[in-house]
């Protein structure tokens, strides 16, 4: 059918491929209604997976997940907003952070007493709660004390390694009460096949298994769950149907009557059975998306190569003329707008290092197919053209670049990059398809790469969640403990004792082995405790929805973490890297090769915070002269060189080790690195002392694989070539950097130069990816002074999009921070 695009057309004066964006009537209310909703947290899953794990507690983990998820779908509030298209939504709340007391309630209990901070409290990531949500969340404390995801992942693992994450050199404790999430499961064949065929084919294996076989008998209860999961599914957008079908009855409106009909058409049909047309296509996968959000709490649950895997749809439905452009691209802003509507809430302290209200929900476009061709099409543009239109920070857009990619496309992509938030961040075919081939992905699984989080690459229903997303490891705090001999300045704890500090090193070679050793022991640590958590939770989650989406866990009767998918990785998140290799630098030029200083004077300033003012020199001086010394992101190859050769070290190092599904069925089962920090090099910062890159004590840390703010000096080519000579087909967990570009960069003439300057970045100098903010730092300090005004100012952040208000005034003065490249 076709809908009313073109009544109430609402021109936003911004221009998008030689046009005036417009929104209509339509997308505008429901943009402007959810933009002016505050998130609230619900007690409404948690009082229903409370009273169900009681009824069914004697179930397999199985059985009683899946019996927990038919009941959430069967009895949470729904809703359809007047105007929307694609339906489904997680409560009756516009915005909604339900709670996963499975995981984890006592930090928020404590949160709610006001320790660190009550949610509706907090600098940002600010969350409200109702007083009737809030007694029902203290009621069901008691139930799930020492009974959750949180008290198991505690009880296995060892001591050293809560000291470890107390001196602030790993964290994985957002594992701990959070989910998996990271992948992106088979869309395209749910969309071609429909859930009754899952079942069907979950039905066909639990017919065929020989039950005296145990290794077979162990498949049963998963299988039941494919069918028990599959079944609630498609009986919730039933009730999705029948919600439209009586909306439909009491609407005066004839058009609306219409649309509310159709809806309840599709809602009937999708997921159930395969998908007819762009509608049906896109309904379906929302429900899709939804039931996984309800399930778990993982966040980074992608929609794919969406551009690839719906086109079919969408070229029949325009030569049809069932559809035109129009209604594409108006289904695409509703699909849009449902995602904003989508939040999950964690702790303070992790909140730091995720900031911005982001669950990492990526549409991947662009990109070659198999035979190298390019494989951008009409509904590349369309996706483009609806970020455009909506400008808001999450679906997270990522183009992937390649050779042969057009400049039609990239000037389009321009075109979006210019209205600020940094969307759609860039990735290179030329590095990523090499480097996932490298760790063992077949090539014709490689070239089909989406991007889930925010850098991190997955064969899309192939992969096991959590591609990357382990644990934070602060490469800078290693450092730091070299330096100290292996003692923390901060705690005084010393768990691997070096042969020395700073101040007993007598040369360069002395103090990189040490940094090595240090590395060697944290980092195996970091391993031990991610992949027992990784144990609780294939015992303790199991996430059979899911698991039964990706291939080939229906097909070997295994859930993912069992081993069920075709492909297996992670990885940790390194933060503070440019950090490490300036320290580096500074004190091989400064003290080992010219011996201007000595390692003694060195330490004395670090441990004064550089505010010693009697010695010869003072700290002060010799701050400045490390800060003088060469610096990554000037293409000087003295660092560089430097950068590249500890680079290299920690991403053979990660590469050792093996997850918890190894030899268990998956290809790769390899730790992989990945420089997405997030936010964390905000708080990452906090437990740092000063440091000989001329960093004070508790200043952030560098963000990804990007300079240091302010001190890339030379120019954006300069900056791109340094990061650009990192051995970067090694980190296939993906390797992520900002750029900060004055809005004038993108004007006129100033946008084809850009254009070259990234082809040569990701192309020549096989950069692997890159995104670009275009908010001046003007900008940015006019909207915390008036943020009432900026309510729809986006930024990038780090591998996604935020909202600048609402985020944490030390996470916004550190992007203010970034170096701001000129013409």
């Amino acid at each position: 059918m076709k809908y009313c695009y073109e009544e109430g057309q609402k021109r936003t004066g911004h221009v998008f491929m030689g046009e005036e964006i417009t929104r209509s009537a339509r997308i505008e209310t429901l943009r402007d209604t959810l933009l002016e909703a505050v998130p609230q947290i619900s007690a409404d899953r948690a009082m229903i997976v409370t009273e169900a794990y009681q009824r069914y507690n004697s179930e397999t983990i199985y059985i009683k997940r899946a019996k927990t998820l038919a009941e959430l779908l069967e009895k949470l509030p729904i809703t359809i907003l007047d105007g929307e298209l694609i339906v489904g939504s997680v409560s009756d709340k516009l915005r909604c952070a339900h709670i996963f007391p499975e995981f984890g309630l006592d930090w928020l209990i404590e949160e709610l007493d006001g320790n660190p901070v009550r949610p509706e409290k907090r600098p940002g990531d600010r969350y409200e709660i109702a007083e009737a949500d809030e007694n029902k969340l203290r009621e069901i404390t008691d139930y799930w004390r020492n009974n959750n995801h949180e008290y198991r992942c505690k009880a296995v693992l060892p001591e050293e390694t809560h000291l470890i994450r107390e001196m602030g050199v790993t964290d994985s404790y957002w594992l701990m009460i959070g989910g998996e999430g990271h992948l992106t499961v088979n869309l395209k064949r749910v969309v071609k096949e429909g859930l009754s065929n899952y079942m069907k084919r979950a039905k066909e294996r639990l017919e065929n298994l020989d039950l005296s076989e145990p290794s077979e008998a162990e498949q049963k209860p998963f299988l039941e769950s494919v069918l028990i999961t599959c079944d609630a599914v498609i009986k919730y957008a039933g009730r999705y149907a029948a919600l439209a079908e009586k909306q439909a009855e009491e609407t005066e409106n004839p058009v609306r009557r219409k649309e509310l009909q159709h809806i309840a058409d599709i809602c009937r049909r999708v997921p159930a059975e395969p998908a007819r047309d762009f509608h049906e296509a896109l309904q379906s996968i929302w429900f899709i998306n939804l039931c996984i959000q309800l399930e778990n709490n993982g966040h980074s649950i992608s929609l794919g190569r969406l551009d690839q895997n719906l086109f079919p749809y969408y070229k029949e439905n325009i030569n049809s003329g069932v559809m035109r452009d129009e209604d594409a691209l108006e289904l695409l802003e509703c699909l849009y707008l449902k995602l904003f509507q989508l939040h999950k809430i964690t702790s303070w302290g992790n909140t730091k290092s995720f900031s911005g209200y982001q669950l990492f929900q990526n549409i991947t476009i662009g990109g070659q197919d198999m035979n190298g061709k390019d494989a951008t099409n009409e509904l590349s543009y369309l996706i483009l053209g609806a970020q455009a239109a909506i400008k808001l920070h999450t679906p997270s857009i990522s183009l992937r670049y390649h050779d042969r990619i057009s400049e039609k496309m990239m000037y389009a992509a321009m075109d979006v990059v210019r209205l600020g938030g940094g969307q759609p961040a860039i990735y290179s075919d030329e590095v990523y398809i090499p480097a996932l081939v490298n760790r063992g992905i077949r090539w014709d699984d490689a070239v089909e790469y989406s991007i889930v989080g925010c850098v991190e690459a997955i064969v899309e229903g192939k992969q096991t969640g959590r591609p990357n997303g382990a644990g934070f490891i602060n490469l800078q705090k290693i450092m730091e403990l070299a330096l100290y001999g292996g003692k923390d300045p901060n705690t005084d704890i010393c768990l691997h004792p070096g042969k020395g500090s700073l101040a007993d090193f007598a040369s360069y070679e002395e103090l990189y082995e040490a940094f090595k050793e240090q590395i060697r022991y944290y980092f195996k640590y970091q391993v031990i405790t991610d992949n027992m958590i990784d144990m609780v939770t294939e015992k303790g989650i199991a996430d059979p929805f899911v698991s039964c989406l990706v291939d080939d866990c229906i097909d070997r009767g295994k859930t993912m973490k069992e081993g069920g998918a075709v492909y297996d990785y992670c990885g940790p998140l390194y933060v503070g890297m440019a950090n490490v290799g300036n320290t580096l630098a500074a004190l091989k030029k400064l003290v080992y090769d010219e011996r201007i200083l000595t390692g003694v004077q060195v330490m004395h300033a670090i441990q004064t915070n550089y505010e010693d003012l009697t010695t010869v020199p003072s700290g002060p001086d010799i701050r400045k002269m490390l800060l003088d010394a060469p610096k990554y992101g000037n293409d000087d190859d003295y660092v560089d060189d430097i950068m590249v050769d500890y680079f290299r070290f920690i991403c053979e190092e990660t590469a050792k080790y093996k997850t918890t599904r190894n030899g268990r069925g998956p290809i790769g089962c390899i730790w992989q690195p990945s420089t997405s920090s997030v936010s964390s090099n905000v708080p990452c910062g906090e437990c740092v002392g000063a440091t000989p890159d001329g960093r004070k004590a508790g200043e952030a840390l560098a963000d990804t694989a990007s300079p240091t703010h302010g001190t890339d000096t030379k120019g954006i080519t300069a900056s791109l070539k340094s990061v650009g000579k990192l051995p970067t087909v090694l980190v296939s967990g993906g390797q992520l950097v900002n750029v900060k570009v004055m809005p004038a960069m993108l004007d006129g003439m100033m946008t084809r130069k850009m254009v070259q300057v990234l082809r040569t970045y990701l192309g020549n100098y096989k950069g692997m990816h890159v995104q670009i903010n275009c908010v001046s730092a003007d900008t940015l300090k006019a909207a915390q002074v008036h943020p009432e005004e900026y309510k729809d100012l986006m930024v990038r952040v780090a591998g996604y999009s935020a909202l600048f208000t609402p985020l944490d005034k030390a996470l916004q003065d550190d992007i203010i921070a970034r170096t701001e490249h000129s013409a």
